[in-house]
Formats: structure tokens, sequence, C-alpha cells
């Protein structure tokens, strides 16, 4: 049996001209020797061979030949017609892979004259269609029929369309003249829709056109229904690689990390010595950075067929899984001339399959025109993701504040932040939590007299239609500075809301209005204004098609406006933000990465600013590696011996 995996793109070449036409002769060859690669032989045309020939011979003749011996009857697939047979050999040798049987046989130079005969042909004229010559009618449809197909090999679309028409105008159920029409119509448009609903409704039995009814759902957005289709196709065939394969594209394009991962779950446990499935099991699972599970699926496809690319997404993995080091230093200045040095280190290691345990360590330089401060933090980090779409980090420890001046102690605090985030695929709701307890470290007078933040913030996105969703955002916090005897407690809220329109699970673009707002005036040395209104354009963007380069970037620019305790509001004026990361991959394991921040604006950023005409400015530089990761050779010989057979 000859793998039967895009339907399309043979069946039509199969019925390219009348088989009657190529019927192979017993005559010498002709002065001028042509030679065929055979790709396949099969016993009744029922048995479709729908295996895709590689891109550099698409444009080549593809066509049946007829074998009769006795009353006997089979097919040949052929490739050609070429006049060396070097050639033919090397076309042989590029196509073994996909067609194990191929040889090459030389042929009657009739034969391609035939073949270019049925091509050019012109379209037969037909009866009415109320002649009751019903057998005339369905020769001339079927002409007709392979008339068409042999436009449609030609690239000659606009005459193939014409001809599926025709066919369709004398024979309305003709599943192979609908199918085409759909193959001929813009992709997810509503014509191609229709004609592939129609097509599976007259040929119910076919996987390929569920397959393909589901390709042209998702392209039209209506992912749910390419779901279901392709769950029609997994039912009738669910031995078939183009059935996962089809599927996780369509995951994959939304974002579905943990369905993608499921489906070729499923295929491995189908398919064990299929190495290409392993191989996307291992892709999926390093999407949603299970890099152990990655690992083994790796290893897994690289002992079923070795391969290069392979071995170095295994390198790649498992230097993600070891302990790994961040070294990061970074400056920021603001407009009231307030300047920050900080250098780092993270270290962090796999405590789990899916979760990473490990220590951060910061010292920060506060410093202006006359003071300077410090401030050290020393905390430990987690984070913990238990499915692609839900991350949970986390750090708590200690900010010691160091005032300098003699006899001055400095002073601890509890450090603690924690996050919470559920992205949810491309036309679901997502949520994201935060909780953070920390001293403000702006300027010297806030080391020197601490100000306490504790603060909740919550970000909810509802789908509404397609590509549009709407925002909301709250956030409520509390301020508590040791002044004097009685300490200076104040407490702020706020809320953004705002449509979204996401072109895809990683870029969005949308329009929102935010307001921030302080409980009283303080002289703790930071600004509580008693409400600030903005208006703004935002966006974010994740882009990793560059590598090894990759990039994010959170902008938004617009109007804003600041209304002191006890005074109106104040005009409206120009509002900027910007966040950007640049990543830099050197090796597997080993990154570099520059952030770069602006704000401008009383709002921005933890929103707690000495001044309302406020602009901040930061960059930071880090270089991420692993420290001595595990080699694909030694992880590939650990496991080769660990499941080794007893003896």
């Amino acid at each position: 049996m000859i793998p039967r995996t895009v339907l399309p793109t043979l069946v039509g070449l199969a019925l390219a001209l009348p088989l009657a036409a190529i019927e192979t002769r017993a005559q010498a060859p002709a002065a001028a020797e042509l030679h065929v690669v055979v790709l396949a032989t099969v016993p009744t045309m029922a048995e479709r061979p729908t295996t895709p020939v590689p891109a550099a011979f698409r444009g080549s003749s593809l066509y049946w030949r007829v074998l009769k011996s006795g009353n006997t009857v089979s097919y040949q697939l052929c490739l050609g017609f070429f006049e060396a047979r070097n050639d033919a050999e090397q076309a042989r040798k590029q196509l073994a892979a996909s067609f194990r049987e191929a040889r090459v046989i030389q042929v009657d130079a009739q034969e391609r004259d035939n073949l270019e005969e049925a091509r050019t042909a012109k379209p037969a004229p037909l009866a009415p269609a109320a002649t009751p010559q019903a057998p005339s009618l369905t020769a001339a449809t079927r002409s007709l029929l392979q008339q068409a197909d042999a436009a449609y090999s030609a690239g000659e679309r606009e005459r193939a369309e014409h001809l599926y028409r025709a066919v369709l105008a004398y024979e309305p159920n003709n599943s192979r003249a609908v199918y085409q029409l759909a193959r001929l119509s813009s992709p997810g448009s509503a014509e191609a829709v229709a004609l592939l609903r129609r097509y599976v409704k007259l040929d119910p039995g076919d996987p390929w056109g569920y397959m393909a009814l589901g390709d042209a759902l998702a392209t039209a957005g209506a992912v749910s229904e390419a779901l279901e289709q392709y769950g029609h196709a997994r039912r009738r065939a669910p031995d078939e690689s183009d059935v996962y394969l089809g599927l996780g594209r369509i995951l994959r394009d939304t974002g579905r990390t943990d369905g993608l991962i499921e489906t070729y779950e499923e295929w491995v446990l189908r398919q064990p010595k299929n190495a290409s499935a392993w191989l996307e099991l291992g892709r999926a699972r390093q999407r949603a950075q299970r890099y152990p599970e990655a690992a083994r699926a790796y290893a897994q496809s690289l002992a079923l067929k070795p391969d290069e690319r392979t071995r170095d997404r295994l390198e790649s993995v498992l230097a993600e899984s070891t302990l790994a080091l961040r070294p990061y230093l970074g400056r920021s200045d603001d407009s009231d001339g307030n300047k920050i040095s900080r250098w780092g280190l993270n270290g962090d290691w796999q405590f789990t399959e899916r979760s990473r345990l490990g220590l951060h360590a910061e010292r920060a330089d506060v410093r202006d025109a006359s003071t300077s401060r410090t401030a050290e933090e020393l905390a430990l980090i987690a984070n913990w993701r238990p499915l692609a779409v839900l991350k949970l980090d986390g750090l708590a420890g200690i900010a010691r504040l160091d005032a300098d001046p003699p006899g001055q102690k400095a002073t601890s605090h509890p450090l603690r932040r924690l996050r919470l985030r559920w992205t949810s695929p491309a036309e679901g709701p997502a949520l994201e939590l935060r909780f953070a307890q920390n001293p403000l470290i702006a300027t010297p007078g806030l080391v020197l007299q601490p100000v306490e933040l504790e603060e909740i913030k919550g970000s909810f996105d509802l789908p509404l239609t397609g590509s549009f969703r709407a925002r909301a955002r709250g956030q409520s916090g509390r301020l508590e500075a040791a002044t004097g005897v009685n300490p200076d407690v104040n407490r702020r809220s706020g809320y953004q809301v705002g449509p979204v329109y996401r072109l895809r699970p990683a870029a969005e673009v949308g329009v929102f209005y935010n307001e921030l707002g302080y409980e009283h005036a303080t002289a703790a040395g930071y600004f509580a204004p008693r409400r600030v209104q903005t208006v703004e354009l935002g966006t974010y963007l994740e882009y990793e098609r560059l590598w090894p380069f990759s990039f994010a970037l959170d902008a938004g620019a617009g109007q804003q406006r600041v209304a002191r305790q006890g005074e109106a509001p104040g005009d409206w004026i120009g509002a900027l933000r910007l966040w950007a990361l640049v990543s830099w991959t050197l090796k597997p394991g080993v990154s570099l990465e520059l952030e770069v921040e602006h704000y401008d604006s009383p709002v921005a950023g933890d929103a707690v600013t000495p001044t309302s005409d406020w602009r901040f400015n930061s960059v930071m530089l880090s270089l991420r590696f692993g420290v001595r990761p595990q080699t694909a050779r030694s992880f590939l010989a650990e496991r080769a011996g660990r499941y080794a057979p007893a003896r």
C-alpha cells in the first residue's frame, strides 16, 4: 500500500489525461532516447498514491502509464521526461526518500507526444443538460474533467477553474470537481469553505477532505470548528501522519501549546517508530519550556533516525535544563537628577521537570547631585510551569538599605513578589495577578527614609468577536513611610480599560484609558496626586523569527493630565512609555540580552515618582549561560546504557 498523505497533490495529476492515450506500446524506442522515473505501480486506480513530489520536480511532467497483461491492468506513476539517463538517475536519488521503489526506465518518444496532445486538447463540446443520452454525457464530463486536471497540473488556473465549473454544470455531485474548485479558491474564503463542506458530504469517508476543510476554517478564523473537522479526520485515519501534522499546525499557530503536546503524544503512541513524530513532540515540549521532557523526545527521535538538526536541538534543551547563571548590570536616570547603578547575579537550576529554583543578589547605588545611598537585595527565586498556559513566578527575601552617615543604622525590609499568568489561546480569556512588597528605591531620600509598598494588581482579557478583546486592569496598594513618631500610611488605587485587537498570540494593539489616585498628599518623598488620567494607543509584540535574534516590545503614546490634591485637573499633555527587550542567542543555552525602558508619565512603571513632571530612562545588559551542560553524546550514551536489555 502506498502512503496516502497529500491527496490534492497527485490525485489531480493522476487524472490529468485519458489513460488510453498513453498506453504502453510494445515497439522499439525512438532514435532519441527518453527516460522516466517510475515512482509507483498500483493494480487499480482506486489505490491513489498521494505522497508529494519534492518542490524541485513539481514543474516536471507527472503522469500515469497503463500496463496490460491479458485481462490484468495496472498503472505506473511516472516523472519525466529526461533525455539523459544520468539526469533521470539523479532525480530518482532525490525522490528515493519518498518513493523507495523508484526506478528509471526508457520510453518511446511517442509517449511524450501523446501526453502533450492530451494536455493541450480543447474542451470537447457537450450536449445540453436536458439530453437523455446519459452514456454520452458521462463520457463527455469525464473528458472535460481530464482536461481540467491537465490544465490544473500545468498551472493554468483560470482555464482549470472554467473547466471544473463546466463539469459541475452537468454533474453537480462530482466530488473531484468540487474539491479542485475549493483548491483554486482563496484559502479560507467563504467559497472555499462552502465547497469543502459540500465535498465532505459527497465523500464522507475521505479524511483528507475533513483536513482540507479544517485548514480552510482555521484560515478563516473559525478555530474551534477547524479542530472539530480534524477530529473527524482522526477518527477515520487514526494512524495517518498528515492528521497530526495538520492539526499540530493549527494548534501551534493559535498558541494552544498544551493541546499541541497532547496531539503529538498521541501520535508517538500510535507510531512509536516514527522519528518525525518524536521530533515534533520534542519541539512542542521545548516551546512549552519543558526542557527535560523535550530532551527525552529528541533522544528517541535520534535513536530512530540520526539527524544533525535534531542533535542541535537536543544540545539546546540540555543547556537550558542545567544550572544557569545570569550576571547583569544597568544604569538609570530621571529628570530630577537621580541616578541608579545596578549590578547583580541570578542563578537557578532545574528543581523538578517543570520548575526551577534559584538565588537572586543585587546591589544598587542611588545618588543625586549631593548624596548617595546603597541598597542590597538577597532573595530566593522560583518559577513553576505546570501547563504551557499557566506560569507562576515568585521571589522572597530581604532588602537592606544603607544610609551611610556615621551612626545611621542600615534598615532591612521584606522583599516579596508573586506573579501568576494564565495565557489562553488566541480566542480564549487571559488572566494575570501580581503581588509585590518592597521598599521604594528611586531617590537617595527614599533610601534614607524608606517607604514600603504593598500592592496587588490584576488584569483580565475577555474575547469579544474575532480578534477583538476587552481588557480590564485594576490595582490597589498601601504605602507606609516611617516619618516621625507615627508612620505615614497612604493608599492608592487605579484601573485601566480598553479594546484590544490581537493580530496573533504575541502581537496586539489597543486603545486604553488609565486612572490612578492617592488617598492624600504626603511629605514622604514621593508624588501623590489626587488623580492622574491617561488615554493612550498601546501595543505589545514578541518576534522570534530573526533567529538568533528575538525581541519584545511594550509601548504606548497618548495624552495625560494630573490633578494635585485639592486642585483642579491640569491641561492634557503628551505621555510616552517604552519597554523593549532584545535577545541574541550566542549558542545553545547562552544568550545576551539588552533591556531598555523610557517613561514620560507620573503613572508609568511602578507609578511611584518623586515629582509630577517626571521622565525616566533605563538600560540593562545581561548574559545568561549554563554551567557545564550535559552534552548530547553523554546524554544519549546514558540513555542507551539505562535502557539496554539485561544479559
